[in-house]
């Protein structure tokens, strides 16, 4: 089976539940390795408005936020996640990415300057 197919019957079952998060959330995946990006992203919303206490799909908003370099959208995001999974290296750097991508190198500092505390 093909991935529009996969995505077809995710699809037909999103209709016999509609606020089922996970489900939208796994459409959102399928999209996002199809780089769909723009349709990834509406999906990883609606999962995110569903379930914003989810770290997984916090974390997939924010990466597809990112990839299309919504980086201010991102930042909000990353944010939330961070809240959820604290010590995340990787989204602690893509935190600092974005702020230094979006001019503010002030808060990239900051950031950089916390993970490295981090780091140790």
């Amino acid at each position: 089976m093909n991935v529009v197919e996969i995505i077809e019957r995710k699809l037909d079952q999103l209709l016999m539940e509609p606020s089922n998060s996970g489900l939208i959330n796994e459409i959102g995946v399928l999209l996002y390795r199809m780089k769909d990006w723009k349709s990834a992203e509406l999906y990883f919303q609606k999962a995110y408005q569903l379930r914003p206490k989810n770290h997984d799909i916090v974390y997939n908003y924010a990466a597809v936020l990112n990839v299309q370099s919504k980086w201010k959208q991102a930042i909000t995001i990353i944010h939330h996640y961070l809240e959820l999974v604290p010590n995340d290296e990787e989204v602690m750097e893509k935190l600092a990415d974005c702020y230094y991508l979006i001019g503010d190198y002030h808060l990239a500092e900051i950031e950089y300057g916390k993970l490295a505390k981090y780091r140790g």
